[in-house]
């Protein structure tokens, strides 16, 4: 998705620049790619703990706090995620009975709102099953427990 956007880009670039005719649509093309792009990466992202963390207060934290609180950042992110994907999904619902459209190109909008949808309830049953997994695997003996960060 991300070479797409990259070609558009670079389509546009020439075509408004060295042929004065730029791509139509290329906002709304990109605005729909980006969304895809992201919704894409949100469970896979999740599943490997590489969102963006600060760890100012790790050190803070023994094993077994660390664990509890693992499971609890989880589980709160897990619930909000399947929340988010129902709520996503009525607006798709909405948007393919009204018959929204991209104001340009005229393209609908509710098939990228059903797949941001499903990738979000991708996510919440991935991060709920982090929560499960997280508080049954036994504490590793070697200092912290990082085990959670290799699932």
């Amino acid at each position: 998705m991300l070479m797409m956007i990259l070609a558009l880009t670079v389509v546009d670039v020439f075509g408004r620049y060295v042929l004065s005719a730029p791509v139509d649509g290329k906002t709304e093309l990109t605005r729909l790619m980006m969304a895809t792009m992201i919704a894409l990466a949100l469970p896979i992202v999740s599943a490997r703990s590489q969102h963006i963390t600060v760890d100012l207060f790790d050190g803070l934290f023994s094993a077994h706090a660390a664990r509890v609180r693992d499971v609890l950042v989880n589980l709160l992110c897990g619930v909000s995620a399947v929340i988010l994907a129902w709520w996503v999904m009525f607006r798709a619902e909405r948007l393919m009975k009204w018959g929204y459209v991209s104001d340009f190109l005229h393209l609908p909008l509710h098939p990228v709102a059903y797949f941001v949808a499903l990738m979000l309830a991708i996510t919440g049953c991935v991060l709920l099953g982090k929560a499960v997994f997280c508080a049954l695997i036994p504490l590793s003996s070697k200092g912290g427990d990082r085990s959670l960060d290799r699932v």
